[in-house]
């Protein structure tokens, strides 16, 4: 499926923050300028957009960027129940549902909904959107909180 141009700017857009919030962050991108880029592993049959791994701890961090009317859609809720799951399995990471405008309103009772269905214990959950990284609280999954 091709991109649009919204999608890529999206992803661009969390792939500079997270340069900008973690510095020692090796970085794939779906984002390819030419075919022969690499591309993020396949994770449960799902590309994210970002794959990353901080250098000195090797925790994981994977980006999901979605425009308004593709957050809640089944497939953005199976994409995020997989990355999240193999973060748990890998026992330290970040995940990052990247979307702006009321979609990251929506992106925020997305993941509350999916943390309270699903157990995380060892990744973070965070919206980026646009200006911000918003963390899911961990106790009880309710609030969000700047980072």
């Amino acid at each position: 499926m091709s991109q649009s141009e919204t999608h890529r700017k999206l992803v661009t857009q969390v792939e500079k923050a997270l340069e900008a919030r973690y510095p020692r962050l090796s970085i794939v991108t779906d984002v390819q300028q030419a075919p022969s880029d690499a591309v993020p592993p396949l994770i449960g049959g799902y590309r994210p957009d970002v794959y990353a791994r901080k250098i000195l701890s090797n925790e994981i961090v994977i980006a999901e960027a979605k425009t308004d009317r593709d957050i809640d859609r089944t497939h953005t809720h199976n994409q995020i129940v997989s990355f999240l799951t193999y973060l748990e399995r890998k026992g330290n990471g970040l995940f990052v549902l990247s979307a702006t405008g009321h979609g990251a309103n929506h992106a925020k009772t997305l993941l509350r909904f999916i943390y309270r269905d699903m157990p995380v214990k060892s990744t973070d959950i965070a919206v980026f959107d646009g200006y911000d990284f918003w963390l899911l609280n961990p106790t009880g999954g309710m609030g969000w909180h700047l980072s």
